[in-house]
């Protein structure tokens, strides 16, 4: 689901079975999606724009869906587990079509938490340039502290007790990129390393979250990039093709921190 956009969305939910058996979902009709115009060509792998809620930008309207079941009933004891999918598909040029879906689930129980999710998109392309098809995907897993024998110290069982330690496991398989997109500037869910720009990307983050208040957790992360070989690297409407052993990307390690607080 796009971050902001213009147009009109209809959420519901219910319970369809048991006490904790519930389904949700939500569907919306928003302005299309429209990829890089500052590129002389459409080339696979060339970056989606932002939002900008403006619907001439586009080519025609985007249709997407996101459908969430919870199996299990509370008075089973195992856990709640969220199952779910989403698609957004619109047209891009013309009559060429953008399409994308994904499937993630989310698991607690107790003082273990797991997530993960894998999407995938194909974009149509003019004759001679296409398809562009990607895949990504995470699996985080986490551990809560709260049982951690005590040590009588009260202050410093306290600050163990409010720990989480993680790790997530992530890649993409993007096939192309173009050199000119390329980024080196931190972001939100960006590090800054350029190595996530290979074709083939792997990534492992190892992590500490530490909940000073169950809305306020404030979580660092160690990355660690691998990038991968193959694919193409586009140079505006020139490719030339990657080595199979690229050689290591700088900024390839990085250690992030932030304060997140929900509402």
């Amino acid at each position: 689901m796009p971050p902001t956009d213009l147009g009109v969305q209809l959420r519901g939910s219910m319970q369809w079975g048991e006490l904790g058996q519930d389904v949700d979902y939500t569907a919306w009709i928003a302005n299309g999606p429209g990829f890089d115009s500052t590129l002389p060509q459409p080339v696979v792998g060339q970056t989606l724009n932002p939002q900008n809620n403006i619907g001439i930008n586009t080519n025609g309207r985007a249709l997407g869906a996101r459908f969430r079941i919870y199996p299990f009933p509370l008075d089973a004891n195992l856990g709640r587990l969220e199952l779910g999918a989403s698609t957004y598909d619109g047209k891009w040029q013309d009559s060429f079509w953008f399409y994308s879906w994904g499937l993630h689930f989310a698991y607690l129980n107790h003082d273990l938490q797991a997530r993960g999710e894998f999407v995938e998109t194909y974009r149509q392309m003019p004759p001679g340039s296409g398809p562009d098809n990607r895949q990504g995907w995470y699996i985080q897993l986490g551990y809560f502290l709260r049982k951690v024998p005590t040590t009588g110290n009260v202050y410093f069982d306290d600050v163990i007790h409010r720990l989480e330690p993680a790790v997530r496991y992530s890649g993409v398989n993007q096939h192309a990129i173009v050199t000119n997109e390329i980024t080196t500037t931190p972001s939100v869910g960006f590090n800054g390393s350029p190595s996530i720009f290979t074709p083939h990307a792997r990534e492992v983050a190892l992590g500490l979250n530490y909940w000073i208040e169950p809305s306020i957790v404030w979580q660092t992360e160690f990355d660690l990039e691998l990038p991968r070989a193959g694919g193409t690297a586009f140079t505006f409407n020139q490719a030339q093709a990657l080595l199979s052993h690229p050689a290591p990307t700088p900024n390839d390690r990085a250690l992030l921190t932030q304060l997140s607080i929900g509402f």
